[in-house]
């Protein structure tokens, strides 16, 4: 079986980065012919200007070779990630719906996502003309999945990030050397903005430790705003997570990663923030969300021995996945 992915296999984005290793690999272990169709239109491109060679060492080494969108597969995967957005000067792409020349004998999404107050009467119609293009559909947010059941009979599933379907053993095979020695805290942000220094001095005041800031652009800080590395790509992403004490996340897969490396961590999330909840709720973790950095509190850790809800989770995301994939 020739399987095809399409997600964000390009983009300078830790975790898109990382659904798509993620996935791929999941799958080559289950000895599926598995590779990223190399769809990376203008309206992508136009996103990253400016490009770190981090990223691109780790696309180059551990995502190559990409398929064409010229051959032809017996199943194309539509996911995961946030797939259906709008691009700003660009509208809706409608290659993620399904509705492309892209040749395939079957068409599944798993785990796709999209950002439900960005959607609109455009977004609405492409959901209600293409998603009966998707022999089986699985999303990853619950919320989404109760809003696409207006457009489709088809069942709607809720399914987990491809990041919880490989475990912590498999992320160090691609993981970088630790980078920080001794005990830190590491803040993560795509969405803080000016107050990124500000949140990361709460954070070294709260837990006593050195604390670093990664940006999405690779670049890596002192809590006082001290450029420290330029070259942070996802493996040091992976591994600034690893050995890290605790993590501020503002950003889904900050926190997907901070409970697979079983992290103590709270998130901060204004631009997209059902991805989160949706998230912690299905792991009965909501109070790990907070609105600001003051409401960090170590008064109850996460036991992450109790947590078994995420287990049953990836359990019945590979229930979907296999019969998706063999039907």
């Amino acid at each position: 079986m020739k399987v095809g992915t399409i997600n964000f296999h390009r983009s300078q984005n830790y975790g898109a980065l990382m659904v798509t290793y993620s996935l791929l690999t999941y799958l080559r272990k289950r000895g599926i012919n598995a590779q990223a169709i190399d769809y990376f239109p203008e309206h992508h491109t136009s996103m990253y200007p400016l490009r770190n060679a981090a990223y691109d060492k780790f696309i180059d080494k551990y995502l190559q070779p990409f398929s064409s969108a010229e051959e032809e597969y017996d199943l194309i995967i539509y996911g995961a990630d946030t797939i259906w957005e709008y691009y700003r000067g660009f509208g809706y792409d409608s290659t993620y719906w399904g509705a492309d020349s892209l040749k395939a004998k079957r068409r599944i999404t798993y785990s796709a996502s999209g950002t439900l107050k960005n959607f609109s009467e455009e977004s609405d119609e492409l959901f209600r003309k293409h998603l009966d293009n998707f022999d089986a559909i699985s999303v990853r947010e619950d919320v989404l999945a109760e809003y696409l059941k207006n457009f489709t009979d088809k069942p709607i599933i809720h399914t987990c990030d491809p990041a919880f379907l490989l475990t912590e053993d498999d992320y160090l095979e691609v993981m970088s050397e630790r980078l920080i020695s001794g005990e830190y805290a590491v803040l993560y942000n795509r969405q803080l903005g000016t107050k990124l220094f500000e949140a990361a001095e709460t954070v070294r005041q709260k837990t006593g430790l050195r604390t670093v800031v990664l940006k999405g652009d690779g670049c890596l800080y002192s809590s006082d705003g001290e450029l420290l590395r330029t070259d942070i790509g996802p493996s040091e992403f992976l591994s600034l997570i690893k050995y890290s004490s605790y993590v501020l996340a503002a950003s889904f897969h900050a926190v997907a990663f901070s409970v697979i490396f079983q992290k103590q961590f709270h998130t901060i999330m204004k631009t997209g923030a059902e991805r989160v909840e949706s998230l912690l709720r299905r792991l009965g973790l909501e109070s790990r969300r907070i609105q600001h950095s003051r409401e960090i509190s170590f008064e109850e850790n996460i036991c992450y021995a109790k947590l078994h809800s995420l287990n049953e989770y990836v359990e019945n995301s590979e229930k979907y996945l296999d019969r998706a994939i063999n039907d």
